[in-house]
């Protein structure tokens, strides 16, 4: 009835948890804003929608929010311009258009593990296998750069990063993005970095691979930084060289990016900075709520997160997550298994501080009597 290559994607552990909870159990489990966007940018949507911005745009998308996204990464290497720039129909497209592009059958592509849960399946789309590499808790999710090097072999092709992390928190210190680029370096290997949470920084500080853009697809995306998720925008930036090739490939995927969005986010592009900005301090509140009351759950221990809006508290009731999950929320409280974002993130489940601190406080005190009822 179907194909090999659909049968091969296994169904996603945080789609599970969601279709179990009901209308109102407290979502600690969404990576989504619980903020509207500014007011400028729904305004500009409208006036784009007025001035008919309805037809078929540019595959790479239009030059005035090219040229934007252009200038906000220059702030890393100065010689990137909007030819180096694709406008995405968001991150997850990005994602796919540029696996699709770089790797083939028998290709191996090194990804983070616990890890966001496309990179798995968008290897294996494009007949390649995904090699997990680990970030461990006792390491506070750095990636293990020995464990790194040995898995590379002669098919290796890529390599996947994300800081801040999707699900960890984690953000990369400075040793570990050296010593990544060294890797990519000696081993002669694409870097492919997701890098949608890179405003959400409370502490350290973000490298991007735009540094090494020579040998780096760079991921973003406008969801978290102007919370519009259901815009469907995003961005890459990437080698002069691979542009065309990945646009080719977006073509036949989606032939261009929603029009209207893109010419409201050009005209409030320089707003993002400052609407971060202002999220940053109640995000960081949030982050202590989280983590202080998940640290008061016994057996439940959890690092401060350095970036992004997820806590990733391993657990040790001896329980497998996806079965810790799936109590929760029969008890009415989101939040996903470790195991949907690989293997190596058993024992572990992932919070979002994405909701109020009231339901940050009313969810945890329900996990707190679960947990302590086992």
């Amino acid at each position: 009835m179907v194909s090999k290559r659909a049968l091969s994607i296994k169904p996603s552990g945080i789609r599970e948890i969601f279709e179990m909870a009901t209308v109102d159990a407290i979502n600690l489990g969404l990576g989504e804003l619980d903020f509207e966007p500014p007011k400028e940018a729904r305004e500009a949507y409208k006036e784009a929608l007025d001035q008919d911005r309805n037809r078929y745009g540019p595959t790479k998308g239009i030059d005035p929010l090219r040229k934007k996204v252009a200038a906000k990464v220059q702030r890393y290497r100065g010689d990137i311009t909007h030819d180096n720039i694709i406008i995405t129909a968001s991150g997850t497209q990005g994602t796919m258009a540029t696996f699709q592009t770089l790797f083939e059958r028998g290709d191996e592509v090194l990804i983070p593990e616990p890890g966001f849960v496309l990179y798995e399946p968008d290897s294996v789309l494009c007949d390649a296998a995904p090699v997990p590499y680990p970030l461990s808790y006792e390491d506070r999710f750095q990636p293990d750069i020995e464990a790194i090097k040995e898995r590379i072999t002669p098919r290796t092709r890529g390599m996947v990063v994300n800081s801040p992390s999707n699900p960890t928190g984690s953000v990369l210190s400075f040793e570990s993005f050296k010593a990544l680029k060294d890797i990519a370096q000696d081993h002669d290997l694409w870097i492919i970095s997701d890098e949608v949470y890179e405003d959400f920084i409370y502490s350290g500080k973000h490298h991007s691979f735009n540094e090494v853009i020579e040998r780096a697809v760079v991921l973003n995306s406008f969801s978290k930084s102007f919370a519009v998720p259901g815009w469907r925008i995003g961005y890459l930036t990437a080698p002069l060289e691979l542009v065309n090739h990945i646009s080719n490939m977006q073509y036949h995927l989606v032939a261009c990016p929603p029009t209207p969005p893109q010419f409201a986010l050009a005209k409030v592009f320089d707003m993002q900075g400052e609407f971060v900005k202002k999220l940053v301090p109640t995000f960081m509140r949030r982050r202590k709520a989280m983590v202080d009351g998940l640290n008061e759950i016994e057996g439940f221990h959890c690092h401060l997160p350095e970036g992004a809006f997820y806590a990733f508290p391993s657990f040790s009731q001896g329980m497998p997550s996806r079965d810790m999950a799936r109590k929760l929320v029969a008890s009415g409280v989101i939040c996903a298994p470790g195991t949907a974002f690989g293997e190596m993130g058993e024992n572990h489940l992932r919070f979002s501080y994405a909701a109020s601190e009231e339901n940050i406080s009313k969810g945890l005190a329900i996990v707190k009597r679960v947990v302590e009822g086992l």
